[in-house]
């Protein structure tokens, strides 16, 4: 895993550069560089370097998971046991490869993993969480919780 810069490395126009980036990466590079004041090959070879820091990691479409026939979404939390690497490294490739799952994420505490799901409907999740996560080995238990709202910034800056 390749760890970010310290914030201290960015300036002024790499600010500017990473919040007009997420707030719209499809804008051009020249109204990218009227926004942060500069020449347009200056912004062109700093937002190469920011990619090349891996500051930037992709480039990406929002979509509406509802428009997608998605519309109901959980959050899985799933202990394992026995608690081994190769457990926790299998469990995550297997979940990662149902098509419901959009996110998973490696926890502390007593939870060992927290799935997003999104699915169709209460049947569906039902299905997904009884027959394809539940039931995967070395699955000692699941809590799942629906997400009635799902707020994520567009647009973060660094610290």
């Amino acid at each position: 895993m390749v760890t970010p810069p310290k914030s201290s490395s960015f300036d002024d126009a790499d600010v500017t550069l990473l919040r007009e980036l997420q707030a719209d990466a499809r804008q051009t590079n020249r109204a990218l560089a009227s926004a942060a004041g500069l020449a347009p090959s200056t912004t062109l070879a700093r937002v190469r370097d920011l990619e090349t820091r891996n500051v930037i990691t992709g480039y990406h479409a929002d979509v509406d998971l509802a428009a997608l026939g998605r519309g109901l979404q959980a959050l899985v939390f799933v202990r394992l046991q026995p608690k081994s690497q190769e457990l926790i490294n299998n469990f995550l490739d297997h979940v990662w490869e149902l098509p419901e799952t959009i996110g998973i994420d490696l926890i502390s505490g007593i939870e060992d993993a927290v799935i997003h799901l999104a699915v169709p409907d209460a049947d569906a999740l039902q299905d997904v969480i009884l027959n394809r996560i539940s039931g995967y080995p070395g699955v000692f238990d699941e809590r799942t919780s629906l997400l009635f709202t799902h707020k994520r910034r567009q647009v973060i800056d660094p610290l």
